[in-house]
């Protein structure tokens, strides 16, 4: 009888501890509801293409299928733009940041449905210790919106540089004052990290009450961590979902915001 109680008391702390382990990861702000007006609805995708080795053809469908007003690739390429050109992918997006030129300091890339101007040097490759990060203002219906591609250094080797990404864009957020701000791409961060926390706050992001992990996909096992995010500020979050595509180890992840009232 002694035995089978310490059993229960040892099963016990190990709840507690899997528990307090698992708070850090939950996201207590992004309720996803209905969505209403059109008119103020904004769908954003964004997608890792694993250095532009991505199926444009799945892809492409990815794209027709979420029908995004906002799309972000990451470790994109000029030649997968226009292979996704060609099979009609982009019709919709004919707006876009700058190129990402091969062995260029960015591989990232903003298209939108709607006009935008591109800021030069917001988040450029001094301030972020790797890649610069495009930063775009878009005219959506439902207002002027800030939207940053974002592809932070992976926290190995080098885990300074990992931070000082990260704090280059909580820096650029937190000066964000005068209209709703949206963050996408690849963060190398899950939600669990404190740096990724303190970029975090104030802001809702996709993906439900607990995380969704997007990596590595195409595995014979399913991914095991969400390193992939979109965050917003001053939107409400009413969607979100992922999305398989062949030729790289993200999944794509989508998510439907809307304009306060």
């Amino acid at each position: 009888m002694g035995l089978l109680r310490k059993t229960w008391m040892i099963s016990g702390c190990l709840f507690v501890l899997l528990l307090c382990g698992t708070v850090p990861n939950v996201q207590l702000n992004a309720v996803e509801g209905q969505s209403g007006n059109g008119n103020s609805e904004l769908v954003v995708l964004s997608f890792n293409a694993l250095k532009a080795g991505a199926d444009p053809e799945q892809l492409a469908e990815v794209i027709s299928s979420t029908k995004p007003q906002i799309l972000v690739l990451v470790e994109t390429s000029e030649p997968l733009h226009r292979q996704l050109a060609g099979r009609g992918a982009l019709d919709d997006l004919g707006y876009r940041s700058h190129e990402a030129p091969s062995g260029g300091e960015r591989d990232t890339v903003i298209f939108s449905k709607y006009p935008l101007q591109e800021r030069a040097s917001d988040l450029d490759a001094e301030a972020t210790g790797w890649y610069s990060l495009p930063v775009v203002d878009v005219q959506a219906p439902g207002g002027l919106v800030s939207v940053a591609g974002i592809h932070i250094y992976p926290p190995v080797g080098d885990a300074q540089r990992w931070e000082r990404g990260l704090a280059s864009v909580i820096d650029w957020s937190e000066q964000q004052k005068n209209n709703p701000v949206i963050l996408a791409g690849d963060f190398n961060s899950v939600r669990s990290h404190p740096a990724f926390r303190a970029l975090g706050e104030g802001l809702v992001q996709a993906g439900g009450f607990l995380p969704r992990p997007t990596w590595p996909a195409g595995r014979s096992f399913p991914p095991l961590i969400g390193i992939d995010h979109i965050l917003a500020k001053e939107l409400t979050v009413t969607g979100s979902s992922s999305h398989a595509v062949g030729g790289s180890d993200h999944l794509a992840v989508s998510a439907t915001f809307e304009f306060l009232d």
